[in-house]
């Protein structure tokens, strides 16, 4: 940077600071943003009555007879039926619902797992579907899962105690596949969801299992419903289907259900809500009332003052005066709303987990993610873009009162009547205005969203480029 452009930033930080309502509306945008997070958060509350556990599944089995053996079976193709549909070997207390088991599996979209009773779950390195090896192996009160991609070179799942599973166990090969939330929008910010029942199918080869005998039968383990009649509830309306070959002793399976509990096997799962974004959502919102008014004074006070003509007789350059400006007034703004945010996001975690929104239902987000990280980081560069573009808003108009309508118009009110008009114009508004720039919030995809992270922010960064280089235009044209 050059002396001249250092001369130029440190008098532009000279007048900012200089300027009382500098200081107000700094804190009165740290104070809105911490004040209305509370209040958000605070209003929001979630309930679960539903089903803690899910055991209801198609299983066809053989009995066996002794508590030790090792139980093989490739499961060489499966139906991609939801993301958390369940194919693979099972050892199980009888067929009721709610025994004890040991199980290893494969999902379309989750990989491979192992669960016992329930209560624990280990799930494997990478993105392994079928289709793939799997070998459960017993020896005494503790079983051993492994998987294979070729049925000879094995990699262990690890090993989990199954302390109530009796030596005379069931044991074969199972399908489920879980009722899946079919969602749809029914305004800019609205979405429903209804549950919808879907059917696995897994066709299973080279089984083998030590220790049983017998022929093979196929059971529905049925789950009992609940007394609250709660609609995720499967019962197994859609019987399952087995179906032996002969020649090659293919087995081939069809059923519902779900195998596991809250928080474990994908019980429960979805895309739920955004916990980062509705830390900070409406907060910073609000506060953009106070950056626009800072952006805005940060140039026409001095249009009315006439101060600006001596500014630019002390630097011709007004290119150069307009650039210490946004970036004198960018930085504060960021640095000052860099803590907020962060302190906002770090308040609103206990009143939403008090509120409900705490696991295994929801996910626990942390400063140690990412995409929190960058939500939060992001929170407070929106409020600085903001400010830098009413600066540029009010080196258009040079007047306060219709460049604070304008930007007050375009950042607030637009939004609202789009959120309550219409899911194009909601889209459109959320993906194509400054306001796209909160995008940044997002920490999920939700059907909800208009756009992508960064997609959005860019929104606004070509927002304030197109208008700082008209303002700069402007500038050089017309007199002070």
């Amino acid at each position: 940077m050059s002396a001249a452009a250092l001369r130029a930033v440190r008098a532009e930080w000279t007048k900012l600071r200089s300027v009382r309502s500098t200081a107000f509306a700094l804190v009165a945008m740290a104070a809105l943003l911490l004040l209305m997070t509370i209040a958000s958060v605070s209003g929001s509350v979630t309930g679960y009555n539903g089903p803690k556990w899910y055991d209801s599944l198609t299983f066809a089995h053989r009995a066996t007879t002794s508590g030790d053996g090792t139980y093989t079976a490739r499961v060489a193709r499966q139906k991609d039926s939801a993301p958390w549909a369940k194919a693979g070997l099972l050892l199980k207390d009888g067929t009721a619902s709610g025994s004890s088991y040991a199980a290893l599996m494969v999902t379309p979209g989750h990989g491979l797992s192992m669960m016992t009773d329930n209560h624990r779950e280990l799930t494997a390195a990478g993105d392994r579907g079928a289709p793939v090896w799997l070998r459960l192996t017993r020896a005494g009160e503790r079983v051993t899962g492994a998987w294979s991609a070729d049925g000879r070179t094995w990699h262990t799942v690890g090993t989990l105690p199954a302390p109530r599973l009796p030596a005379t166990a069931e044991a074969g090969v199972f399908v489920t596949s879980p009722q899946i939330a079919k969602e749809k929008r029914t305004g800019p910010t609205q979405v429903t969801a209804h549950p919808v029942r879907t059917v696995g199918r897994a066709v299973f080869d080279h089984v083998s299992l030590s220790t049983a005998h017998g022929g093979w039968t196929k059971t529905d383990v049925v789950q009992p419903p609940p007394s609250n009649d709660w609609p995720g509830a499967d019962a197994k309306a859609v019987p399952g289907t087995f179906q032996r070959t002969a020649a090659t002793g293919a087995l081939t399976l069809t059923g519902s259900g779900d195998l596991g509990r809250l928080g474990m096997g994908g019980v429960g799962e979805g895309p739920g809500v955004d916990l980062v974004k509705q830390s900070l959502d409406d907060g910073v919102q609000l506060a953009t009332l106070a950056v626009i008014a800072l952006g805005v004074l940060f140039i026409t006070a001095e249009y009315k003052s006439g101060t600006l003509r001596t500014t630019f007789t002390a630097s011709p350059r007004r290119g150069r005066v307009l650039a210490a400006k946004a970036a004198v007034l960018g930085a504060t703004v960021f640095v000052v709303a860099l803590p907020v945010t962060f302190g906002a996001f770090l308040l609103a975690r206990p009143y939403q987990r008090g509120n409900g929104f705490r696991p295994p239902l929801f996910d626990d987000p942390s400063l140690a993610d990412p995409a929190t990280v960058r939500a939060v980081i992001g929170s407070a560069a929106f409020l600085a873009l903001i400010a830098v573009l009413s600066l540029g808003v009010g080196a258009l108009l040079r007047r306060t009162v219709p460049a604070i309508v304008l930007m007050f118009v375009a950042v607030v009110v637009v939004p609202i009547v789009a959120d309550t008009t219409s899911i194009t114009l909601g889209d459109f508004v959320g993906s194509s205005t400054p306001v796209a720039g909160m995008a940044i919030q997002q920490t999920k995809r939700l059907l909800e969203n208009a756009t992508t992270p960064w997609a959005g922010f860019g929104v606004l960064c070509l927002y304030v480029a197109v208008v700082l280089g008209a303002a700069r235009l402007r500038l050089v044209r017309r007199d002070a």
